[in-house]
């Protein structure tokens, strides 16, 4: 039956994308590793950083960089506040120097356009950019600098380990699926490049940086990566390059977030379509696989249930799975009960965590198609 068929088609591509991509990637994992040589250069580099309103964390931000295992006098450290309206630009002043910059921004923008300009102040070859709320070991920028030895890298991701406190179920939904894309990242970066970055924690070349489009919302560390890709570098993984930072408190915070998120990667789409074209080999493989499908997944998943639930009748495949849907519809409304009372049980906070983050996306591809996301981003700790 054609239905079933259609059924089965999207329910695959629902798979491939959470499972039969990750473990082809297994399968396909070059024996070859990049090159992690305690290399004896210490290149000067810039970190650059976009601000909005982070007086509450940008003072311990700037003090954990300025205690990194690296020459103090190599580390070009660019902030660019957002037209920040409390303490950010009195605090950050307090570290002026040679090697703290404060650019202050008398209108806001957006981070595009304030990474954009801050690009401008760069004077080092290799960029680390970064977010002000996100903490770097020690080891970090020398851990990225040793990547670049190899001239076919063009870009470096790094492992963001996401913190919860121990009452927010959600916050650890969200650790263990990060777990989960930084496993994928890995695989990726090893056969030959992974499709976008962690934003607190990524470093390019200088000279591959090709400016952020600031007439639309999109997401820095996918366009950027995206267009080192297109270039003909790898952008490879890191776990030894390792940062951290807290999960958002309120579930509803991050909801927005997400949805946020998903609309700024929905609009990098129209820029990255020719990298679908086979002659891109794994590069086109990998960003379909990746990316394009677990960005449509909540339309695959509309596809299923509208169908299945028009076709009730035709089969006892299409029955059961319906029956299968309605199943994990309740077990997410049981995972969201228990994310209110701050008692998490895994498989019903994961299937809860899975069910919201596809509606943000639903909403973030509205959001894209109508135009409505803007580049503006609030503070959502």
């Amino acid at each position: 039956m054609i239905i079933e068929y259609i059924l089965l088609f999207c329910l695959f591509l629902i798979l491939h994308t959470y499972v039969f991509y990750p473990l082809s990637l297994i399968f396909f994992k070059s024996k070859k590793k990049f090159l992690k040589t305690d290399t004896i250069t210490e290149p000067s580099v810039s970190v650059v950083i976009s601000a909005y309103n982070e007086e509450s964390v940008i003072r311990q931000r700037i003090q954990n960089l300025l205690q990194q295992n690296y020459p103090k006098e190599k580390i070009q450290l660019l902030i660019g506040s957002d037209c920040s309206t409390d303490r950010t630009n009195e605090i950050v002043k307090e570290y002026v120097s040679n090697n703290v910059q404060l650019i202050e921004f008398q209108e806001r923008r957006g981070k595009p356009a304030v990474i954009n300009d801050l690009m401008k102040y760069v004077t080092n070859d290799i960029v680390i950019f970064s977010d002000a709320n996100t903490f770097y070991h020690e080891n970090v920028i020398r851990n990225f600098v040793r990547h670049f030895t190899s001239q076919d890298v063009g870009g470096v991701c790094g492992y963001l380990q996401l913190r919860s406190k121990e009452w927010n179920s959600g916050g650890k939904s969200e650790s263990m699926y990060w777990e989960y894309e930084n496993l994928i990242k890995k695989l990726e970066g090893e056969i030959q490049t992974t499709f976008g970055a962690t934003g607190a924690v990524y470093a390019i070349r200088k000279n591959l940086f090709i400016p952020l489009p600031t007439h639309k919302a999109v997401a820095d560390d996918f366009y950027i990566p995206m267009r080192i890709v297109e270039q003909g570098y790898r952008v490879i993984y890191d776990k030894e390059i390792f940062a951290w930072e807290e999960t958002t408190e309120s579930s509803y915070t991050e909801f927005q977030r997400k949805i946020r998120i998903g609309a700024a990667n929905y609009n990098c789409l129209s820029d990255f379509w020719h990298l679908l074209h086979p002659r891109n080999g794994f590069v086109a493989y990998g960003f379909f696989s990746h990316k394009i499908l677990r960005w449509f997944v909540p339309l695959l998943l509309i596809v299923i249930f509208l169908v299945s639930l028009y076709s009730l009748d035709k089969s006892g495949t299409i029955y059961y799975m319906f029956l299968t849907q309605l199943v994990f519809i309740i077990m997410g409304a049981i995972g969201f009960i228990l994310d209110r009372v701050s008692y998490p049980i895994k498989l019903f906070t994961l299937t809860y965590y899975f069910i919201i983050t596809n509606i943000a996306l639903m909403i973030g591809l509205l959001r894209a198609i109508r135009g409505t996301e803007k580049p503006m981003w609030r503070v959502t700790r």
